[in-house]
C-alpha cells in the first residue's frame, strides 16, 4: 500500500511531495491538468520561500529566473509618496518569478528524487477508515482507478474537493473587487528591473520586471475583459514617456477571503489554496501554501516512517491555521483600503499606508512573518523565550554566514537543511564542558540511527570539542571565527538547541553542560522519535 497520495500538483502540491520524497515516504501525485499551468498566476516570491527553496535544494534555480526587487516606488497624486530600498544583505524583499515559472524548477527537483506526476487523473470520491484511505481516480477516457493509500493529501485549490468531501467548512466572502493580470512590453520604461512601482491614483497597478516582459497587476471595481485598454490610458497619464506594447496575456479574476475550519479530517489533510483563500492584495497566497507544505511535510514523514504518533499532526493546524488567518487579513485590509470611494478619506488612508509600507520594507518584513507565522506558542515549541536572540517557534535567522571546517563559506540556515530533526551545538571557544557536552550529542546522534543530525558551532577547529566533531563527521562542525553566530543568537558560551526539519527552533538550552534536558525535550514533544523502529 502507498503511503501518501498528493492530489494536486500547484506549488503547495509540489513542496509537499517533494519534503515526502527527499525522507524516502513512498507516494503518489496525481493532477486532473494534462500539462503545467503557462497562464499567469501568482508572481510574488517572498522571503519564506527563499527559506523554503534553500532547504528543497532550489534556491539558486529560482533566483537564476526570477528577477529580484531591491526597491519599492510608491506614486500617489502625482507625487513620489514613498521609496524604500533593501537592507537586507542577503535577500531582497522578493522576488519576480510567476508560478507558472516557479512550478517546472519544483517538478524537475521532485524527478531528481524518482517521483513523476500522474497527469489526467481526478480524485472523485474517497472513504476512509481507522487504517487508511481508499480513493478512486477518473481517468480522461472515464476509467476509473482504486487507490489505497495511508494518507491523503488535498492540495486541489480553491474549490477543493478533498476539503468539501470531508465536510470542512470554508467561511468567508467573496470579494467584489476585479483583479487583471497584464504581461506586455513596455518601452522607455525609466526604472531598473529590480526596481518596483505601485501606482495609487486608480485604485492600484503595480508594474514589475520578469525575465522576458513586464507584469501588470491592477484592481477595479468592475469586470473587465481587456484591461490593456485601461492601463494604456493609466500609462499615458502618470508615465507619458512610455508605450504599453500589444498584450501577451490579459487575464482577469476575482478573488475571495475564506478559511478552512480544520486542516485535518481523520487520514485526510489539506493544504495551501484548499486550506485558505486570499486576496492578491496580499501579495502571499502562493508563499503561504508553500509554509503549509513544508509545515506538514517533515511532520506527515515523522508519523509514516514510525518516528512519531499522528498526534504531532494535529500541530500542522495549530500552526499554520493561525498564518492562513493572518495573511487573509492583510489582503482584506489592502483591498478596503484600495477601494475607498471618498476622496478625501481616501487620500488619508493611501499616506498613511505609504508611511507603513515604507517602514515595513525598511524593516525587511513585506509580509515575512504573517506568511512564517510565529509557533512560540506550539506545544512542539519547548521551553520559555531568552531574553536575547530567537527562542522555540523562530526561525533560524537566514544571513548568518559561517565556515565549514574546508574554509568553504555556508549560510547557517543552508547547513541547517537536513530533512530530519538536528541537534546544534554553539560551544565558542570550548573548553571540558564544551567537550562533555559534544560527546554526548553525538552518542545521541549515533544511536538515532537517522533520526537526528548534528551540527557544531565552534570558534576554530583546534579545540578538543571541535576535534570530537571531526572525527565523527567533518560536515557537521561550523567555524564562527568571530563569534557572529553567537551574538547574533544571544549565546554568551554554549547553547544546545533542537532545529526542527523545516528550520525552526524547537527548543534552546543555554549555559547546559549535558545533553539531558534537550534529549528529554525531544522525546516528550515526539512520543516515539527516540524509541522509533530505526532506533530498535
Amino acid at each position: 500500500m502507498t503511503d501518501v497520495l498528493v492530489s494536486g500538483a500547484g506549488p503547495s502540491g509540489l513542496v509537499l511531495a517533494i519534503e515526502l520524497a527527499r525522507r524516502g515516504i513512498d507516494l503518489r501525485i496525481i493532477d486532473r491538468d494534462t500539462s503545467a499551468p503557462t497562464t499567469p498566476r501568482a508572481f510574488v516570491v517572498k522571503p519564506s520561500t527563499f527559506y523554503a527553496a534553500e532547504q528543497l535544494g532550489v534556491l539558486d534555480q529560482i533566483f537564476e529566473q526570477g528577477v529580484p526587487v531591491q526597491s519599492m516606488e510608491q506614486s500617489f497624486e502625482g507625487r513620489i509618496a514613498a521609496l524604500a530600498i533593501s537592507s537586507d544583505e542577503r535577500w531582497p524583499w522578493h522576488l519576480n518569478l510567476g508560478e507558472d515559472d516557479l512550478i517546472p524548477i519544483l517538478i524537475a527537483r521532485l524527478e531528481s528524487l524518482g517521483v513523476l506526476i500522474e497527469r489526467g487523473l481526478e480524485l472523485v470520491r474517497y472513504e476512509q477508515s481507522a487504517k487508511g484511505v481508499i480513493s478512486v481516480l477518473k481517468n480522461r477516457a472515464g476509467g476509473e482507478e482504486r487507490v489505497e493509500t495511508s494518507w491523503l493529501i488535498g492540495c486541489d485549490g480553491v474549490h477543493s474537493t478533498i476539503r468539501q468531501a470531508a465536510g470542512i467548512g470554508f467561511e468567508g466572502h467573496d470579494s467584489d473587487l476585479h483583479w487583471h493580470v497584464l504581461d506586455a512590453q513596455i518601452e522607455g520604461w525609466p526604472y531598473k528591473a529590480n526596481h518596483g512601482m505601485l501606482y495609487l491614483d486608480h485604485l492600484v497597478v503595480a508594474i514589475y520586471q520578469t525575465r522576458s516582459a513586464f507584469r501588470i497587476y491592477s484592481l477595479s471595481l468592475n469586470h473587465c475583459d481587456d484591461s490593456w485598454t485601461s492601463l494604456h490610458d493609466i500609462l499615458r497619464d502618470v508615465a507619458p514617456s512610455v508605450r504599453l506594447g500589444p498584450p501577451i496575456s490579459d487575464v482577469s479574476f476575482q478573488c475571495s477571503a475564506r478559511l478552512a475550519s480544520d486542516y485535518r479530517v481523520g487520514r485526510v489533510l489539506i493544504c495551501g489554496d484548499a486550506c485558505h483563500a486570499m486576496s492578491a492584495g496580499s501579495a502571499a497566497g502562493m508563499n503561504t501554501g508553500i509554509q503549509d507544505a513544508m509545515n506538514l511535510g517533515w511532520k506527515l514523514a515523522s508519523v509514516v516512517s514510525g518516528q512519531a504518533d499522528d498526534a504531532l499532526l494535529d500541530t500542522y493546524e495549530s500552526e499554520r491555521r493561525p498564518a492562513g488567518r493572518a495573511m487573509i487579513d492583510v489582503g482584506q485590509k489592502n483591498d478596503d483600503l484600495w477601494s475607498t470611494s471618498d476622496p478625501v478619506e481616501r487620500s488619508k488612508a493611501i499616506r498613511r499606508f505609504s508611511v507603513n509600507f515604507w517602514a515595513y520594507l525598511k524593516n525587511g518584513g513585506n509580509g515575512y512573518e504573517p506568511v512564517m507565522g510565529n509557533y512560540a506558542a506550539s506545544s512542539i515549541s519547548v521551553g520559555e523565550q531568552p531574553s536575547i536572540g530567537p527562542g522555540p517557534g523562530t526561525h533560524v535567522p537566514g544571513d548568518i554566514r559561517l565556515y565549514k571546517a574546508n574554509g568553504a563559506a555556508v549560510f547557517l540556515t543552508g547547513a541547517l537543511s537536513s530533512p530530519y530533526n538536528t541537534v546544534l551545538l554553539l560551544i565558542s571557544d570550548g573548553g571540558l564542558e564544551a567537550e562533555q557536552l559534544v560527546k554526548a550529542a553525538i552518542n545521541l546522534v549515533k544511536v538515532s540511527n537517522r533520526a537526528l543530525d548534528l551540527a557544531v558551532v565552534a570558534r576554530s577547529t583546534e579545540g578538543a570539542a571541535a576535534r570530537r566533531v571531526l572525527d565523527f563527521d567533518e560536515n557537521s562542525l561550523l567555524i564562527d571565527p568571530e563569534l557572529n553566530c553567537h551574538n547574533r543568537l544571544g549565546i554568551a558560551v554554549r547553547s544546545a538547541l533542537w532545529i526542527r526539519p523545516d528550520g525552526r527552533i524547537g527548543s534552546r538550552n543555554d549555559e547546559v553542560d549535558d545533553i539531558t534536558l534537550l534529549t528529554n525535550q525531544l522525546d516528550a514533544a515526539f512520543p516515539g522519535l527516540l524509541q522509533s523502529p530505526a532506533l530498535s
